[in-house]
């Protein structure tokens, strides 16, 4: 089954001048890939900020969190950083279910 992605007429046509068709779908598939890499990197930068703010992970903070256990937890710095920590987290797992997924189908 193939699907179908819009892209602007003259950045195409400029790309398969440069690659030709046929490898530019395959640079399409490693564009992705790198992208969805990069975004799991700055993701984990991001995540280990707050790792070494607090000295734990976000599961060992939630649990804290949920058990009481953080200082000034309803202030608007650590709230905040709880909920920017916990997006970041499922951001993090969904890329990284995308990422397992494309590289399966990539082997094929």
């Amino acid at each position: 089954m193939s699907n179908i992605l819009e892209i602007d007429t003259e950045i195409y046509n400029a790309l398969v001048e440069s690659f030709g068709e046929g490898v530019l779908r395959e640079k399409i598939d490693d564009i992705l890939l790198s992208a969805i890499e990069n975004r799991l990197e700055q993701y984990t930068r991001e995540i280990l900020k707050f790792e070494e703010k607090y000295g734990v992970s976000f599961s060992e903070f939630e649990k804290m969190w949920d058990d009481g256990k953080i200082k000034d937890r309803h202030g608007h710095e650590t709230e905040s950083d709880f909920i920017d920590w916990e997006m970041l987290e499922m951001e993090k797992r969904e890329l990284l279910l995308v990422l397992s997924k494309l590289k399966g189908f990539k082997k094929r």
